[in-house]
This record gives C-alpha cells, structure tokens and sequence, in this order.
C-alpha cells in the first residue's frame, strides 16, 4: 500500500496492472479470437483514458491554474511556474497526441476510413452518426494543433525555456491564455459529438 500512496506514478502503474488483470480475465472467458475487436477496444479504452487526461487538464488549466497565475504575486506566480505549469504542459501535450493517434487508428479499426482496406467491404455509417463523428474530429485537431503550435511554444516563452524580454513574456502569456480558452470552448462539442457518434446512432 506504501508504494500506491507514495507517488503517482506507482498509483497510475497500479491502475494499469489492475486494468491488465481485468483485460486478461475477461480474454479468458470469452468465446472467440476475434483479434481486430480486442484490438479495437483497447484502442477505445486508451483513447478514453487519455480523452479524460486531456479534457481534465482543459479545465484545470482554465478554471484553477489561470486563475491562480493571474492572482498569484510575483513569488508564487515563479514558484507555480516551476513547480505546477511545466508537470501539467507534459500530460497536456502527451495525452492530445495520445488521443489523437489512438482516435486516428479507431477511425480506420471501425470501419470510418478505408473500410474496404480493414473489412474488405463497405461499413454502413449512418449520416448523422458520421457527421458528429468527422465534427469531433476536426474539432479535436484543431484543439490538438493549438496546444502543440500555439500553447506549448508560448509557455515555453513564459517559463524561459526560450529566450525572451518582459514584452515577449506578455505576449506569449497572452497567446497562451488566448488558446487555452479556445481548448475549453472546443472540448464541450468535440467531447458531445465523441459521445453521441458512438451512443446514438
């Protein structure tokens, strides 16, 4: 128990292995191989997972992290600085891409794109079922896009990992807060049209 408790790190391998267990219990039991349909759900699963890292930290980012900085003197705004923001910049960027390449190899596994390629025949996708998903998507890469092309480079800026003057600082802080808020007005259709693509139709 020490070692769950003792970092997050050991928690989230901890969670892993109980998932692994799980998978593992539930491949036994079933009653066929059928490979691409594992494959399928443990692609959704991880692009569930790291949607939930991603989506959380939109919202962290916005309603705690933000507001912190901009009420923080400047003391704590450096120690937030160095301590808070880089953490959150590294699971911010490595859970979109995440769920990015996850999604892009669920759109292909389910039949979405190329199903002649994976099936060998045409997938029925009804029109609304595909107009929600292809919106989330497009969606979902413009949020990806702000946060490695636009967000990241900025806070690298603000955090002095690049160079820059006290303007350049208030202008990447800007852009970050700029995009950031952009994140979080995109995430709520992309996560809606996600949901409804796969539970309404």
């Amino acid at each position: 128990m020490q070692g769950i408790t003792g970092s997050p790190q050991a928690s989230l391998v901890a969670g892993l292995v109980a998932a692994a267990v799980l998978l593992a219990v539930g491949l036994a039991f079933s009653d066929g191989a059928d490979w691409l349909g594992y494959f399928s759900f443990l692609m959704r699963w991880l692009h569930a997972v790291a949607a939930m890292v991603w989506i959380g930290l939109v919202f962290f980012v916005n309603f705690v992290q933000l507001v912190a900085l901009q009420s923080a003197d400047e003391g704590a705004r450096g120690y937030l600085h160095k301590a808070i923001v880089p953490n959150v910049a590294w699971w911010f960027r490595h859970a979109s891409t995440v769920t990015v390449l996850t999604g892009v190899i669920l759109v292909f596994a389910m039949g979405y794109a190329l199903p002649t390629l994976v099936y060998g025949s045409a997938v029925y996708v009804p029109m609304p079922r595909a107009v929600l998903l292809w919106s989330a998507v497009v969606g979902a890469l413009a949020m990806w896009m702000f946060v490695h092309m636009y967000i990241w480079p900025n806070l690298q800026v603000v955090l002095g990992i690049r160079p820059g003057d006290a303007d350049a600082k208030a202008q990447a802080r800007a852009r970050v807060i700029v995009f950031a808020r952009l994140n979080l007005v995109i995430a709520l259709p992309v996560t809606l049209g996600m949901v409804a693509a796969a539970h309404l139709y």
